[in-house]
């Protein structure tokens, strides 16, 4: 592909991270998702705790699965596979740093069982520190990625 497609590819598969980051807040009221898509936000605030069901393994599965049977009707497009990867990988992205506050998330949902990697409080210093640290990161393979494309 041309260097010009690849960029936009690389815009697409970001711009979908950035999305699925938000969508397993989907549940609690007041998140940037629960606002932007009310009536998705009713049904899941109403059926699930915070933290379960959208932060689970099975969740994961099911948006992949939703996701290969859209590719099979799309003939694996590589604009759907870069939208789907990059929502994918918000989602995980999401779940993987959630591990690591003191709430913790119920991966196996629906197992009662919560997961906890370390006590790091939501909106603490400790947690704004990280997401400084992790921002460099994703900035800095961001433009790594851009530097291979050329």
């Amino acid at each position: 592909y041309e260097f010009i497609y690849k960029f936009i590819l690389l815009i697409i598969y970001m711009y979908f991270a950035y999305i699925g980051s938000l969508i397993p807040d989907i549940d609690i009221r007041g998140s940037y998702a629960s606002k932007t898509f009310p009536k998705i936000y009713k049904f899941f605030g109403s059926k699930f705790r915070h933290r379960s069901f959208t932060h689970s393994i099975l969740f994961l599965y099911l948006l992949c699965y939703l996701s290969n049977i859209i590719l099979k009707y799309t003939d694996n497009n590589i604009v759907f596979i870069s939208s789907f990867s990059g929502l994918i990988v918000g989602c995980f992205s999401h779940i993987i740093l959630d591990l690591f506050t003191k709430e913790g998330v119920e991966l196996l949902y629906p197992i009662d069982i919560n997961f906890s990697l370390m006590p790091i409080k939501t909106n603490s210093k400790t947690e704004k520190l990280i997401c400084k640290v992790l921002n460099f990161i994703v900035i800095f393979l961001i433009g790594y990625r851009f530097y291979i494309l050329i």
